[in-house]
């Protein structure tokens, strides 16, 4: 039962723990004003829920620590929350006891949130500190969550949100053409992936982490297909493998670094001699950099391939023969960075001036500005393929699944994809091809006004 004892000139309250031990709370005016404190704990013992004042002086640094070593998410999103705990939220908040976060504390920083950075990414930092907000009341270290909440947030000057979809994506046509300037830039290869993004609709992770032996081209007509198994990301953080029976070293840096030279970096990370032995079971570290991962949200899917596709990738790994379908210039794995942007994809899309040889640097050949796509990146790409299939009617499912998404609700539930949906998918992608070989202008009006406007 709750006491209080005078403390000099303030009062000093000890309440029962669930545990039976004695916790203790200073500085109340009165008595009265302690005993009621520490009843109000006991009370919610009682209720069992009863919120340790003690847990929420751990400091916000503190419960991050303990929050990354159970959080259990694929590599790329464990990357992607290091990255913004590291340059964002622990830089305001490391310090902070996390019971001393309030909804004015926490409104004063996202203001600054917002005039720093785009919606977008304060949209993904404001995610991410309301999981750990959320998941800090589930381990009872604060009673409530100060984040305000859906309701609450509609509160203060109202915000005009602008209706316009200013998503820059290609019609077949326009992405006809960034392929033929990739050709005019880089050669066929660079041409074969562009069309590959744009008549497959892959993100560039998975364009990036596509094997040769995951494109099956023994078949005639839409007998050729692609399988999505990785993504080819460049990890800043080691990711995870387990070992199937069979596998070495050797053979593990080649599935999963495209490199089986890689092998001593796999025995390095794990402290393993460069011949040991494995077993079935056992979980390695895979070394930093460019690592295979399972796709996005597991997306594993296999792609009828239009002919004119099947051809290409045909003619291309026939001279080729490295693992990866699409290594950079150097042969080594593709890196989407500022050098690819600058060097190769924003020249492909806006067009620029030949250039001869300078120093350091080879000669730059002519190329076209694209019109219609100012500003679109690679991902327009995907976005477009989306918009080519929804215009040629294909059935929802089947666009989904090809797009590497999953329906929800009972639509996802009792929907399936069946191999004629597939196939009209591959063949009214093989007529888009054809009937954007016809030299004329865009049937459909610029980018910009395609635009949907609010009214």
């Amino acid at each position: 039962m709750a006491y209080a004892e005078k403390r000099g000139k303030t009062w000093r309250v000890k309440y029962q723990l669930p545990s039976g031990a004695y916790g203790s709370e200073s500085g109340f005016p009165t008595k009265q004003d302690a005993l009621d404190w520490g009843r109000a704990q006991e009370t919610d013992v009682k209720r069992k829920v009863f919120i340790n004042p003690s847990d929420g002086r751990k400091l916000f640094g503190e419960w991050v620590s303990e929050w990354k070593e159970v959080m259990d998410v694929s590599e790329m999103s464990g990357q992607t929350y290091a990255s913004r705990l590291r340059s964002v939220i622990l830089p305001q908040w490391e310090n902070t006891p996390i019971g001393d976060i309030t909804s004015m504390s926490y409104k004063r920083w996202q203001s600054q949130l917002r005039q720093r950075f785009q919606p977008n990414y304060v949209k993904a930092i404001e995610g991410l500190m309301r999981m750990l907000l959320d998941d800090a009341v589930e381990e009872k270290l604060i009673p409530l969550n100060p984040m305000p909440t859906a309701s609450r947030r509609r509160r203060g000057r109202h915000v005009t949100v602008e209706a316009d979809d200013d998503y820059v994506w290609a019609t077949p046509r326009q992405a006809r053409l960034v392929a033929d300037n990739a050709r005019t830039l880089r050669g066929f290869q660079w041409y074969v992936m562009i069309l590959t993004v744009a008549y497959t609709g892959l993100r560039m992770g998975e364009v990036a982490g596509l094997r040769r032996d995951q494109v099956q081209l023994l078949g005639l007509e839409y007998g050729r297909s692609l399988r999505v198994q990785w993504q080819g990301q460049w990890l800043t953080e080691p990711a995870k493998h387990t070992v199937n029976k069979g596998e070495t070293l050797e053979s593990i840096a080649e599935l999963r670094l495209a490199d089986p030279a890689r092998a001593a970096e796999v025995a390095k990370a794990n402290d393993l001699d460069a011949d040991a032995r494995l077993r079935a079971g056992q979980k390695l570290l895979l070394p930093k950099g460019f690592t295979l991962i399972p796709p996005k949200y597991s997306s594993y899917r296999t792609l009828i391939l239009p002919p004119f596709l099947g051809d290409l990738l045909s003619e291309l790994l026939a001279d080729a023969h490295t693992t990866l379908v699409f290594p950079s210039q150097r042969g080594r794995p593709l890196r989407v960075d500022d050098q690819f942007y600058g060097r190769f994809w924003k020249p492909i899309i806006e067009g620029q001036d030949a250039e001869p040889v300078r120093r350091g640097r080879r000669a730059q050949p002519a190329l076209p500005t694209v019109d219609g796509v100012a500003d679109m990146v690679p991902h327009g790409l995907r976005h477009g393929h989306k918009v080519w299939l929804d215009e040629q009617g294909h059935p929802r499912v089947a666009v989904e699944e090809r797009m590497g998404h999953r329906l929800q609700g009972v639509e996802g539930t009792y929907s399936h994809t069946s191999p004629e949906m597939e196939l009209g998918i591959a063949r009214a992608l093989q007529k888009a091809w054809e009937e954007s070989a016809h030299d004329q202008a865009e049937q459909q009006p610029a980018q910009w006004e395609r635009r949907r406007r609010s009214s």
